[in-house]
């Protein structure tokens, strides 16, 4: 890195209070990376340009001192009048401000410190206007007619300062994103570099290579042009998550079709619910949806289709979801929607708002004892939170309908319900662990929600300190940890033994002295054992190698399945076995040591997004899946619980990427970072506002997917936290009231339809029919040997199969000239051009230009050649094959291989194989052709079990002297 750009980067850093904003502000300028080159398409100076546009936006002076301007002589007197006066008015807070002021007047100063330490005297802490100073009978009573003049000066002083902070504010965010533009810029120009010497390629780089090929390249018009061709129907799916970069490629190709000739049948079909566009942060656009259909409208005469009847869910969740999203402040948010009805009329369906947990003001417990708790004899009281209580109330429902049992109707038939038919959806995963605590504790299975959780298991951690302890046997915690864990399953007497025996401060040490003194079966000895014999084998053998060999010696599997609850076995298993896999997939298992491998573990757990998730179980057992709305979109089951419908979420737009680009625009209008709170400002705030109003919407949409994933039993329950800034469970509460069939215990019940019965199943006193396998299934079936006699005709040569000599360069000469003349005879012929290139791909550039330039003449030569005209010009009546495989059987024998060219007439064919031999000429094209008689006999073969009837020609084409040489 340049001296100039580390400057820049240290400038950045420290512009943004530290390396975690910094490094937040670049990884969201690398996600918004294809609104980036959007929006600075075409311009010399990418981050000039944004300067540029950014500066007319926030329509600031980069260059102006605001904070001299503020401290003018005028502003000056203002003060020194507002201080005389306030501190007549003799309170202790008018005279604290009173002398701050005088003391700035004092010094007379006119810098950010001084700005800084005015403040005070006419702001809150939050930076807001003073609302107690005001006018009141005290204040008339101290200052009599001055007081007008005093809280007129108030007003004046405190908007100048409110002006100049926000002028100041404008100007730091102008020169932050400065600073964001360079550092970003440079670092996609990383990211991409690395990406290409990778030779890999990222949907992003896949999507954005579209746009640009079908919007910007010299080809657009003719790559426009072969696909409108070759497009008769477009159908494009979940048009709601489209994004803007999608919209603009997927354009040229309607304008292709509107433009096209009327007679030929076309369509444009767009699927789509703006209702449930819940993807914003992969850059999704719903409001593209209705700029899709105007187009469609305009130019295509295309015809909208609502589809506002479900074929998923019964009347009672359908009518919850009318009566919560007609309320006004959800028809603010959602204002297309309109009632639904359902197919499934007669389907049973039950809602449930469960009642809202809150935090209740802690009693004084009188039998808590005043003496310190013995942590050896009692535990560490636990405190739940309202969360886990949620849970609890959520697991107790989940068992009274597993004890009914309900049943679910399903194909006009009633069946039990299982765990595998709920669901339980969270918004984020915040609290997903005390939801998984309580449904363990109540003995429900279930399959977790946690994402990146996979290192911070207790089974990876006893395997990361058995490396470690191995790597390291000086390190007494992780060879402790080990011991207790199920790979040993040492007791507290066994590491107390080991603890006393202080001959040395290194445990593994102390075992090696044990062991010699304790039997063979001892734990201790037996620990020893092993973690010596795989201390050897750990500078020897690859982690891969060495985790496989201690999974198999100490059966690793097993003895962690015996030690874990049935509900935790199946995901216990998979996380062993992935970390096995991890050793793997770390270049390919071969090369890592010990040591990078932990490394790479311990890098993994600094990451937040991309850390590690847990391994999928695979179980045939049913159980309960907790997930995120996000993930269930597209997903239904017949029971639905709603956990946590309030969250408490803090502002995460600081330090995020701000795109701006309206749906009739080609590009953004504008690209910027989001300040900190400290300086937010006036015209950044605007932009701001009408993010929070798409998120707004967005979170209506995540409410009516998470709801509309029911299909007959739908459960809502939720805990009020502080100042909630998501609250579902209100307007849900409120819209049920109404329409609520029962209320018992606070909780809300709305049902519709009759349940359906429980079934009569089948009990021991009604014998199930006997059923009668036929012996012949038993017996194993007796598959036939199969020998291998396979035959290559190109083989079958005497000599080598291009270039005659054996030569490395003959036979690539021979690899190439036939590509060569494959590619001149298709029947639209590359170019010249497209050929060389081509080659010199495949060849993967090993091949001079010179050496090309000879084979690729040599075979154009071949088609221009009048004597070869029948050969490679024939008639419009010839069907022409190159490059046929052929594959038939000759006795016992399998025959298979490639015939060059062949030309099938009415009556006759032409069969041509291509000889690249240098050394042939006219005189000696006879013994040449000898060694070849057996293979073409044999493509002859094959043609004739195609073709007996038509008359067969089989000929060698020699291209270095330009002769067909016939063998029959």
């Amino acid at each position: 890195m340049s001296g100039e750009h580390a400057r820049q980067l240290e400038s950045f850093v420290s512009a943004c209070d530290g390396l975690f904003n910094a490094n937040k502000s670049l990884q969201s300028f690398l996600d918004q990376r294809s609104d980036w080159w959007a929006f600075t398409e075409q311009q010399a100076d990418p981050c000039g340009y944004a300067n540029q546009v950014l500066q007319q936006q926030l329509d600031i002076d980069p260059d102006k001192d605001f904070i001299k301007e503020f401290f003018s002589d005028h502003l000056l007197e203002d003060l020194n009048q507002f201080a005389r006066l306030l501190a007549r008015h003799d309170t202790r807070t008018n005279l604290d401000h009173a002398d701050i002021i005088a003391m700035l007047l004092a010094n007379n100063t006119k810098d950010e410190a001084a700005f800084i330490q005015l403040k005070p005297a006419f702001l809150t802490s939050k930076n807001e206007a003073m609302k107690s100073r005001k006018d009141s009978q005290a204040l008339r009573k101290k200052l009599g007619d001055d007081t007008d003049t005093l809280l007129e000066l108030n007003d004046i002083i405190t908007n100048k300062i409110l002006n100049t902070m926000d002028l100041h504010n404008r100007q730091q965010t102008l020169q932050l994103n400065r600073l964001w533009f360079s550092c970003g810029q440079r670092f996609i120009e990383h990211y991409q570099r690395l990406k290409r010497e990778l030779r890999t390629l990222d949907f992003t780089d896949l999507e954005w290579s579209t746009y640009k090929l079908l919007q910007n390249s010299d080809n657009a018009q003719w790559i426009q042009y072969k696909l409108d061709q070759r497009i008769n129907h477009l159908l494009i799916d979940e048009f709601q998550d489209t994004n803007s970069t999608q919209w603009q490629l997927i354009l040229p190709l309607l304008e292709e079709m509107a433009a096209s000739e009327q007679e030929r049948p076309r369509s444009v079909f767009l699927v789509g619910d703006e209702k449930q566009s819940i993807y914003s942060f992969r850059r999704a656009k719903p409001e593209l949806q209705s700029q899709a259909a105007d187009w469609l409208e305009q130019h295509l005469q295309a015809q909208a289709f609502p589809l506002n009847k479900s074929w998923r869910s019964s009347n009672a969740i359908i009518h919850s979801v009318n009566q919560v999203f007609q309320q006004p402040e959800l028809q603010v948010l959602l204002p297309g929607f309109k009632p639904h009805e359902t197919h499934l009329n007669n389907l049973y369906g039950r809602v449930e708002v469960l009642p809202l947990w809150q935090k209740e003001k802690q009693k004084k417990d009188d039998s808590i004892p005043d003496e310190l708790r013995n942590p050896l004899l009692e535990p560490r009281p636990e405190e739940t939170g309202l969360h886990y209580e949620e849970g609890k109330c959520i697991a107790a429902r989940i068992q009274q309908l597993m004890a009914q049992p309900v049943m679910l109707n399903e194909a006009n038939n009633a069946r039990p319900l299982s765990y595998d038919d709920i669901f339980i959806l969270v918004r984020k995963r915040n609290h997903v662990a005390d939801y998984e605590l309580a449904l363990r504790q109540a003995g429900i299975p279930f399959l977790g929600a946690n994402k990146g959780t996979f290192l911070d298991c207790l089974e990876i951690n006893d395997m990361e300190a058995l490396l470690d302890s191995l790597m390291t046997p000086f390190n007494n915690l992780s060879i402790a940890q080990v011991l207790k864990s199920p790979i040993f399953s040492a007791t507290d007497d066994d590491l107390i033994l080991i603890a006393s025996h202080k001959t040395s401060p290194q445990w593994f040490i102390r075992m090696e002295e044990l062991s010699e003194l304790l039997p063979a079966e001892h734990t201790v000895h037996y620990a020893y054992t092993c973690l010596q014999r795989w201390r050897q084998l750990a500078d020897r053998i690859p982690v891969h190698d060495l985790l496989d060999q201690i999974y198999c010696e100490a059966d690793i599997l097993a003895r962690y399945e015996l030690s874990s609850p049935d509900s935790l076995k199946p995901r216990m298993r998979a996380n062993l076995v992935r970390f096995l896999e991890m050793a793997l997939d770390m270049d390919a298992g071969r090369y890592p040591s010990l040591m990078r491998f932990l490394e790479h573990l311990r890098h993994l757990k600094t990451l937040n997004k991309d850390a590690p998730d847990e391994a999928p179980m695979m179980i045939a057992s049913s159980r309960v899946r907790i997930m995120t709305i996000h993930a269930a979109k597209g997903l239904e089951a017949p029971v639905v619980f709603l956990a946590d419908a309030i969250s408490s979420d803090k502002d995460q737009a600081s330090h995020q990427t701000l795109v701006e680009w309206p749906v009739e625009e080609q590009r953004p209008t504008s690209f910027q970072l989001i300040p900190s709170q400290t300086l937010r400002n006036s015209k950044s705030e605007k932009y701001l506002q009408y993010r929070r109003q798409q998120q707004e919407k967005e979170n209506a949409n995540l409410l009516y997917v998470a709801i509309t994933r029911a299909k007959q039993f739908l459960f809502i329950s939720a805990c009020k936290g502080r100042a909630p800034n998501t609250d579902w469970y209100t307007p849900i509460r409120t819209a049920l009231e109404s329409i609520a069939t029962s209320q018992d215990d606070d909780t809300l019940v709305y049902e519709w339809g009759t349940a359906p019965e429980v079934a009569i199943t089948q009990t021991e006193d009604t014998p199930a029919a006997l059923v009668t396998i036929d012996p012949a299934l038993k017996q194993k079936i007796k598959l036939p040997e199969l020998k291998e006699k396979i035959i290559a005709p190109s083989h079958t040569a005497k000599d080598a199969i291009y270039g005659g000599d054996g030569d490395e360069d003959a036979q690539i000469r021979g690899i190439v000239i036939h590509r060569c003349l494959d590619l001149l005879t298709r029947e639209h012929p590359f170019t010249e051009a497209g050929i060389k290139q081509l080659l010199k791909t495949e060849t993967s550039y090993l091949v001079t230009e010179t050496k090309l330039d000879q084979w690729l003449t040599e075979a154009m030569t071949l088609i221009d050649h009048p004597d070869l005209t029948d050969i490679f010009q024939p008639d419009n009546q010839t069907k022409i094959y190159n490059e046929a495989p052929v594959q038939y059987m000759l006795d016992d024998y399998l025959v298979h291989g490639i015939i060059d060219r062949l030309l099938v007439k009415d009556d006759s064919i032409i069969l041509v194989d291509y000889k690249t031999h240098q050394q042939a000429t006219v005189d000696n094209l006879k013994d040449i052709a000898d060694s070849y008689t057996e293979q073409m006999r044999l493509y002859a073969e094959g043609v004739k079990q195609i073709w007996p009837e038509k008359k067969l020609q089989t000929a060698l084409l020699f291209t270095s002297c330009n002769h067909l040489y016939y063998l029959n």
